[in-house]
């Protein structure tokens, strides 16, 4: 006959499932938050004018309710981004709107927008939900493309996982431990 479980087994295995759905819920939370895609300083002359940023969207949004996803290009003055972050003010932002495996292109004319100087060094922000964004790439800045990829991969996935090894890890050395 097999002897019941104590309480504090049963307790250490609530514990356990405890941490590994908070773990897991976290995780989840890191997925869905708008991230910093990315954040490099540009300059532009009039013969690269104009700037473009061309967002790819992955293939799979994963979430039925979301059609649109969107993803915003900020332009900052470079020395005051650097004393106030994102507080600081914007010269220019653009919405670049898109569905599953689309790539948008967005051009961005210096000419057309006073804020935005020749030959300045001009801190551009791109922000959106990396799960429904493959690859951000900026074109017609002195120096070259810039890029962000590989956003395949779900940034709350490692956490589960590594929550679940531990999870596991403390199961087996408790019920080692009570044998």
């Amino acid at each position: 006959m097999r002897p019941m479980p104590t309480a504090g087994r049963v307790l250490s295995v609530l514990v356990i499932l405890a941490v590994l759905a908070g773990g897991l819920l976290v995780g989840l939370g890191a997925a869905d938050a708008t991230e910093e895609l990315l954040n490099e300083t540009v300059e532009v002359d009039p013969d690269t004018d104009p700037v473009s940023i061309a967002v790819e969207y992955s293939d799979d949004f994963n979430d039925s309710e979301t059609d649109v996803s969107t993803v915003e290009a900020t332009f900052y003055n470079e020395s005051e981004f650097n004393d106030a972050g994102t507080d600081a003010p914007v010269l220019h932002s653009v919405s670049i709107d898109g569905g599953e495996t689309e790539r948008i292109v967005e051009d961005v004319y210096f000419a057309d927008h006073a804020d935005l100087e020749y030959n300045e060094s001009t801190r551009l922000v791109v922000t959106g939900d990396e799960t429904h964004v493959s690859g951000v790439e900026i074109d017609g800045a002195i120096g070259g493309v810039l890029a962000y990829g590989d956003a395949d991969s779900l940034p709350g996935f490692g956490v589960g996982v590594a929550v679940l090894a531990l999870a596991v890890a403390g199961v087996v050395a408790r019920a080692r431990g009570g044998n």
